[in-house]
């Protein structure tokens, strides 16, 4: 099979290797497509310690990754389920070959103290059952398996994964009907805030430097947008909000300038919500007066459960999250390089590899 992969910074390179063999409880995946995520570019770029030099390479990147089931490894007995048959007429059948899937990359135990508070996203076992997605084919645990409605292309699935960090994000942040939010940053995952946002009733005002990301925004439903190349993103939010400032900020982008101007927008109790990771890590200078007469809480967001890719799917479903106008770039397993450096570049927006 075809697949791609990473031995350096930079270095991602389309080879032919033997197709991966399903094991007990794994799926074998004949791919269609994977999005090119933020993590995936970090390995590529080297900016993320443990990517590129490190150990495990060369190695298939992706994980924003769909496609049909083309063989199924033996299906263990569970000790641990009921001895009686429950004929349950609204339960799914189990998956089969032919199934058309996405893939839950997180496989959590289940077990451990972060599992048994309902943390998934912290499980101190947490492995990496779904393998790389810029391949032709790819081996996932059954379990970690969602199948597809009819209505959801395999490029539109490949959002499931990033729409569930998106869902676990705004557990935290807390936006009520009526709020004047800020979203600082318009890439993918900044558009997803933005539709998020609205859909729970708020007032949304959108800030990036790139002029085209701002006519996406608006298309999407922002309600104000603000080019951060031409005015002061922090003055303009103060302005639209009658200078109280936006009850709630989600920080798009990692790096200490979007990340200060975020706290400077928030109103007082307002929520300040850090999303994007910050590679290499910095030092971020603030005034901490800034958090403290303001009383602003400001959280961080990582990764998702289960629950929450179950969900996004089902926002993608019905048309609730639109993820099609976020796809700016599409290329062949064969370009996949070119989809990591438009990826890199900051051209457009997502980048999708269709890989069959």
């Amino acid at each position: 099979m075809k697949a791609a992969r990473l031995y350096g910074v930079r270095d991602l390179r389309v080879e032919e290797i033997d197709a991966p063999k399903p094991g007990p409880e794994e799926a074998l995946i004949r791919i269609h497509a994977c999005g090119v995520c933020p993590s995936d570019l970090r390995a590529y770029t080297g900016s993320r310690s443990g990517g590129p030099g490190g150990p495990g390479l060369p190695r298939i990147p992706g994980h924003e990754w769909a496609g049909v089931i083309e063989a199924l490894g033996a299906v263990m007995a569970d000790e641990g389920a009921p001895s009686i048959h429950v004929d349950d007429p609204h339960r799914e059948p189990p998956l089969a070959v032919g199934d058309r899937v996405v893939a839950d990359w997180r496989f959590v135990c289940g077990r451990c103290y972060q599992c048994r508070r309902g943390v998934f996203n912290y499980c101190e076992n947490l492995r990496r059952g779904v393998r790389g997605g810029f391949a032709q084919y790819g081996i996932a645990p059954i379990s970690q398996l969602r199948r597809l409605p009819d209505s959801v292309t395999f490029e539109e699935a490949s959002f499931c994964e990033p729409l569930a960090c998106i869902l676990n994000a705004h557990a935290g942040t807390r936006i009520d009907v009526g709020d004047d939010v800020a979203i600082v940053g318009t890439g993918p995952i900044g558009l997803l805030h933005l539709q998020m946002a609205l859909r729970r009733g708020a007032r949304v005002i959108v800030s990036d430097p790139i002029a085209a990301r701002l006519v996406t925004a608006r298309e999407l439903g922002a309600h104000d947008v603000i080019d951060a190349s031409v005015v002061d993103p922090v003055e303009r939010v103060k302005e639209l909000t009658r200078g109280r400032g936006a009850d709630a900020v989600i920080v798009a982008v990692g790096a200490p300038e979007p990340i200060g101007q975020g706290l400077q927008m928030g109103a007082i109790n307002g929520r300040v919500q850090l999303f994007a990771g910050t590679y290499p890590p910095v030092d971020l200078p603030t005034d901490p007066n800034l958090i403290h007469y303001r009383q602003l809480v400001v959280t961080g967001s990582h990764d998702f459960t289960p629950h929450h890719f179950t969900t996004a799917l089902k926002l993608i479903q019905h048309g609730i999250i639109r993820v099609i106008p976020l796809i700016s770039h599409r290329f062949d397993l064969d370009d996949v390089r070119e989809a990591f450096e438009t990826t890199a570049n900051r051209r457009g927006l997502k980048s999708m590899v269709f890989t069959a």
